[in-house]
C-alpha cells in the first residue's frame, strides 16, 4: 500500500461518529404538478422510517406588479387572498397525494421560498426535505428560479428532489464517492432511504490518465490503489445486510460519466454531496450536485457538508441509547416498522424467565420480522433467510404485555424487549 492510500485509509477510520437527525420529514410544495411527486415518496419514507411528516407551502410576495393609473402599483391580489388560495390548493394537493390515515401538518407561511423551508427544516430538526423536481429553461436558471438549488444553498437539511416514476423506498441506488467525510455521511444518509433489499453503486469517478507516459502511468498505478484501499475502508461502516452493494471506478468528467452509469443501470436515485461553506458553497453547487439536478435522469438527493458537521456535533451531546415503551394496540405497527427498518440484520435471541434464568435461543441469526395478534397478546419472531422462501423458523411468545424498543444515537434500533407472562424475551441486534 502506497503512503497515499494508508493516509487515506487512516483517516477514514479516523472519522468521528455522525448521528442522523431525528426529526420529521419535510414535504415541500408550490401545489404545482411537480410538487405531486414529492407526497407518495415522503408516505413511503416516513412508513420506512417512523417518522413524522409535515407538508409545507410559502407564499412569496408579488414579484410583478401591474401598473394602473397615473403610474401607481396596483396589486394583483392582497396578502390575505393569496394566503387564503394557497392554503386552499395546499389542503386540496394533501388530501389527494397523501396516505388516508395520514394525519400530516399544513404549514401556510410567507415569505421567499428556500428561506423558510430551510427555516422550517432547522427549527423541526428534520431528517430530510422532499421537494418535487421540476424542470426549467436556462433563463429560469438566471433569474433565480431554480428554488432547489436556492435552497441547498441555505439549508442543512439532505433534499431529496423527486421524479414522479418514483413512488416508494429507491431500490436502485447510485452514490457518487470521491471518499471525503462528506460523501462517506451522504452515503449513511441514503442508505437510510433505500428499501431493504436495495441495489447499491458506490461510484468514484477519478481523472484519466494517459498510461502510455511511463509518469503518468505510475500515478495511474496509485490511483487505483488509493481508491481500492479507500472503497474497503468504506464499505466496512456502509456495507448493510440484505442490500446488494457494489463498487464501481470510473474514469473522465464525474458529472458525464455518473449519467451515463445512471442511465445504464436505470437507477431511481442518485446521491453526493456538496463540501463547500459560504461563498465557496454557493460555487461549488454550480458543479456536480448542480448538473446532477440538472441532468439526471432519476430522482436526486444532495446532502450538504454541513449536515454532516452538525450530525458530528449531535453525536458528542446526545445519550447513547434511548428506549420507548408500546403497549396494546400500537404493538402491530411498531413491530412492522421494526420489521421493516431490520430485516437480514443478525442478532442474538435470550429469554429471561423468573423460575428458570436466562436462556440464549440463539447468535448471529438472521432478523426476518415480528408480529402480533393482539386478540392471542401473541407475538411471533421469525428468524432465517426469507419469509418469501420460507426459510425461517418462528418463536411464538405467550401472553405479550408491552414491547420496548432501543436505539442508539444515531436512531439505530439496538433492542426489542418483549415483556410477556413469567418473564422479557430480547432481541439484540448487531
Amino acid at each position: 500500500m502506497t503512503d497515499t492510500a494508508r493516509a487515506t485509509s487512516a483517516a477514514l477510520d479516523a472519522l468521528e461518529p455522525t448521528l442522523l437527525p431525528d426529526g420529521p420529514i419535510i414535504v415541500a410544495s408550490d401545489t404545482g404538478p411537480d410538487s405531486d411527486a414529492a407526497f407518495p415518496v415522503a408516505a413511503a419514507l416516513a412508513s420506512r422510517a417512523g417518522a413524522a411528516v409535515q407538508a409545507l407551502t410559502v407564499v412569496e410576495a408579488v414579484t410583478a406588479p401591474m401598473y394602473g393609473v397615473d403610474g401607481m402599483v396596483v396589486s394583483l391580489e392582497t396578502a390575505e387572498e393569496a394566503t387564503s388560495s394557497r392554503q386552499s390548493a395546499a389542503a386540496a394537493q394533501l388530501l389527494r397525494m397523501a396516505p388516508r390515515d395520514a394525519n400530516w401538518p399544513l404549514h401556510v407561511v410567507s415569505g421567499e421560498p428556500a428561506r423558510e423551508i430551510a427555516k422550517l427544516a432547522h427549527d423541526a430538526n428534520a431528517r430530510l426535505i422532499v421537494v418535487g423536481r421540476g424542470r426549467h429553461h436556462g433563463m429560469d436558471r438566471i433569474l433565480g428560479g431554480e428554488s432547489v438549488l436556492r435552497l441547498l444553498q441555505i439549508t442543512d437539511a439532505p433534499v431529496l428532489a423527486v421524479e414522479p416514476t418514483l413512488t416508494a423506498a429507491p431500490r436502485r441506488v447510485v452514490i457518487a464517492m470521491d471518499f471525503s467525510m462528506f460523501s462517506q455521511y451522504a452515503a449513511q444518509v441514503a442508505l437510510t432511504l433505500a428499501a431493504p433489499d436495495a441495489q447499491v453503486w458506490m461510484v468514484h469517478v477519478g481523472p484519466p490518465f494517459d498510461e502510455s507516459v511511463p509518469f503518468l502511468k505510475d500515478r495511474a498505478v496509485e490511483y487505483r490503489e488509493w481508491t481500492s484501499s479507500s472503497f474497503g475502508v468504506s464499505m466496512r461502516t456502509l456495507r448493510r445486510e440484505g442490500m446488494r452493494m457494489e463498487t464501481v471506478t470510473l474514469t473522465g468528467g464525474a458529472t458525464n460519466e455518473l449519467v451515463r452509469f445512471i442511465t445504464e443501470q436505470q437507477a431511481d436515485l442518485v446521491v453526493t454531496a456538496t463540501h463547500g461553506y459560504g461563498f465557496f458553497r454557493r460555487m461549488i453547487l454550480g458543479s456536480v450536485a448542480a448538473n446532477l439536478l440538472r441532468n439526471a435522469p432519476c430522482s436526486v438527493l444532495i446532502v450538504p457538508a454541513s449536515a454532516r458537521t452538525i450530525a458530528a456535533a449531535r453525536a458528542r451531546t446526545v445519550p447513547n441509547t434511548r428506549t420507548r415503551t408500546v403497549r396494546g394496540d400500537a404493538i402491530d405497527a411498531e413491530l412492522a416498522a421494526f420489521s421493516t427498518r431490520n430485516v437480514g440484520r443478525r442478532c442474538t435471541v435470550e429469554v429471561d424467565q423468573a423460575d428458570l434464568g436466562a436462556q440464549v435461543l440463539g447468535h448471529d441469526l438472521g432478523f426476518v420480522g415480528a408480529s402480533y395478534d393482539r386478540h392471542a397478546s401473541l407475538v411471533s419472531l421469525m428468524f432465517g433467510t426469507s419469509t418469501l422462501k420460507g426459510l425461517h423458523l418462528t418463536h411464538a411468545i405467550h401472553g405479550a404485555t408491552e414491547v420496548d424498543l432501543s436505539s442508539n444515537a444515531g436512531g439505530e434500533d439496538q433492542v426489542l424487549r418483549i415483556a410477556h407472562d413469567g418473564g422479557q424475551t430480547l432481541v439484540t441486534l448487531t
